[in-house]
């Protein structure tokens, strides 16, 4: 069972932008963690961190990119994984001059009217 994404009101604050967008390669992927076999029946897993490469074909708001813009973003440590191909809205955040995807992107994303909504509620265009 997928896990859901947080709720925007909580990824939105922190957001210097949205954009729709592809994964158009993995620019860099970071090795996944291993965990010593025990006798738990259960692991915890989680995505290693990954740079990918985004082509936007919309901004939803701020001005991390342009559309048409290639941008290369660092999907952190978390649950899920990005591949090439991967399309949807991408909440983003610079943070020390890198562009960082915000959230837990999965495969249940936001809707792009749930993205621009929670937006415009906190002022954000």
């Amino acid at each position: 069972m997928a896990l859901p994404p947080e709720p925007l009101d909580e990824v939105i604050p922190g957001a210097d932008g949205a954009v729709l967008a592809t994964v158009m390669r993995i620019v860099e992927q970071a090795p996944q963690q291993q965990y010593e076999r025990t006798l738990e029946t259960s692991l915890p897993r989680t995505a290693a961190r990954q740079v990918v490469e985004l082509k936007v074909t919309k901004v939803l708001f701020g001005d991390v990119a342009a559309s048409g813009a290639l941008v290369q973003c660092v999907k952190p440590e978390g649950a899920y994984a990005l591949r090439e191909g991967n399309t949807g809205p991408f909440v983003l955040g610079k943070t020390d001059g890198a562009v960082e995807i915000l959230g837990r992107y999965g495969p249940d994303t936001w809707p792009e009217a749930a993205v621009k909504q929670a937006a415009a509620q906190l002022g954000k265009r």
